[in-house]
C-alpha cells in the first residue's frame, strides 16, 4: 500500500498538545529532553500554553507543533510503519521535509527557536480571515476582487463540511473589514487574536531576519517524495527544499497543490500527523485520510492497518 504522511500547518495547538503522549511513551520523553536542548525552551513550557494563540505560537507553539509531529512518526516507525510519500503545509511542510532527510531536526528547531526574535508588526493593523466561496468559481471572482493590501494566503480546497472552496486572506485589517463589508454576511470573517498578515508581502520583514539563517542551515536533497505546497510539483533537490523555506512567510499555500502531487504518486491512504483541520483533509483528498493526534488514535491506526493486511514488526 502506498501510505502517505500528512502534517498540517502551524497554529494547530489545542490545550494540552502532546501532554497524553509524553505521559505515555518513554521515547517521547526523550525527543522532548532533546528539543529542550536544540531549543532552550524548558520542557514544561513545552507542555504548557502561556500566552495568546499568536504570540504562543512564535514563543513555544511552533516547536511544541513540530515535536508531538515527530513524536508520533517516531512511535509509528518503532512499529515499522513508514510513509512512502510526505505533504504538508508550510511549518507541515517543513516538518515533511525534516522527516525526508532534507533537514537535520537539529537544525529545524534552531530555525523554529530562531522565529521567536522575529519582528512583529508596524504601521497599519494586519489581521488573517477566513472566507468562502462557491467550488467552480474563480476566487478573486467570487470575491468581487481583492482590496489594496488585502491577498489569497492560504487556498485550502473544498471542505467536507461546506462543499465550498475555503482561503485565507491576510491583509490589512481595515481593508478586510471593507471586503467583508461588501459581501453577503459569513463569507469572509477575521480571525481574532491574529494580526499578522501570514503567507502574504506582508511578512516580508519576517522573511529577511530568517534569510541568514536559512542560508546557513544546510540541506540535502529529499530521500522521499515531498510534495510541496507552494508550487503543484514534488521537489528533489536540497535546493528546492531551501527555497520552500525562504518562500514561506511571503507566498500563498495551498492544500490542493499537495492532494494533487499525492494522489499523482498513487497515494492510497495518508497519515494526518497530529493536530489539524481533518474536515479540510478529508473533504479534499480522492483517499482515505486518517487522523493521529492521541495514543488511543495510534491504537486504532494500528487496527486499522492490520485490518488491511499490513503488518509490522512486533516490539
Amino acid at each position: 500500500m502506498t501510505l502517505a504522511f500528512i502534517v498540517d500547518g502551524g497554529l494547530n495547538d489545542p490545550p494540552g498538545n502532546g501532554s497524553d503522549l509524553y505521559a505515555s511513551f518513554e521515547s517521547v520523553r526523550r525527543l522532548y529532553t532533546s528539543v529542550a536542548e536544540w531549543t532552550g525552551l524548558p520542557v514544561d513550557r513545552l507542555l504548557t500554553r502561556e500566552l495568546p494563540p499568536q504570540q504562543e505560537y512564535r514563543e513555544a507553539g511552533a516547536i511544541r507543533q513540530a515535536t508531538v509531529a515527530f513524536a508520533i512518526c517516531d512511535l509509528l516507525a518503532e512499529r515499522g510503519i513508514q510513509p512512502r510519500l510526505l505533504g504538508g503545509l508550510s511549518l507541515g511542510g517543513m516538518i515533511g521535509a525534516c522527516l525526508a532527510g532534507s533537514i537535520a531536526r537539529a537544525d529545524l528547531f534552531g530555525l523554529l527557536a530562531h522565529l521567536r526574535g522575529a519582528p512583529e508588526p508596524t504601521g497599519r493593523a494586519q489581521a488573517v480571515a477566513r472566507a468562502i466561496v462557491p467550488a467552480d468559481m474563480d476566487p478573486e471572482v467570487a470575491l468581487g476582487g481583492l482590496p489594496e493590501g488585502v491577498h489569497i494566503s492560504a487556498d485550502l480546497g473544498v471542505t467536507g463540511t461546506w462543499g465550498s472552496r475555503m482561503l485565507l486572506l491576510s491583509g490589512y485589517r481595515d481593508s478586510i473589514g471593507e471586503l467583508a463589508g461588501r459581501l453577503p454576511e459569513g463569507a469572509v470573517e477575521a480571525h481574532e487574536g491574529l494580526a499578522i498578515g501570514y503567507h502574504s508581502p506582508l511578512c516580508a520583514p519576517v522573511a529577511a531576519y530568517l534569510e541568514p539563517a536559512v542560508l546557513g542551515t544546510e540541506f540535502h536533497d529529499p530521500r522521499l517524495p515531498l510534495c510541496s505546497y507552494l508550487d503543484e510539483k514534488t521537489v528533489t533537490t536540497a535546493d528546492e527544499v531551501r527555497d520552500i523555506f525562504l518562500r514561506n512567510q511571503t507566498e500563498a499555500v495551498s492544500l490542493p497543490y499537495v492532494i494533487a502531487e499525492l494522489e499523482r504518486h498513487g497515494t492510497e491512504l495518508a497519515l494526518l500527523i497530529g493536530p489539524a483541520q481533518i474536515d479540510l483533509f478529508s473533504g479534499s483528498a480522492p483517499f482515505p485520510v486518517v487522523q493521529i493526534e492521541t495514543p488511543q488514535h495510534l491504537q486504532e491506526v494500528f487496527s486499522h492497518l492490520h485490518d488491511l493486511g499490513i503488518t509490522w514488526p512486533s516490539t
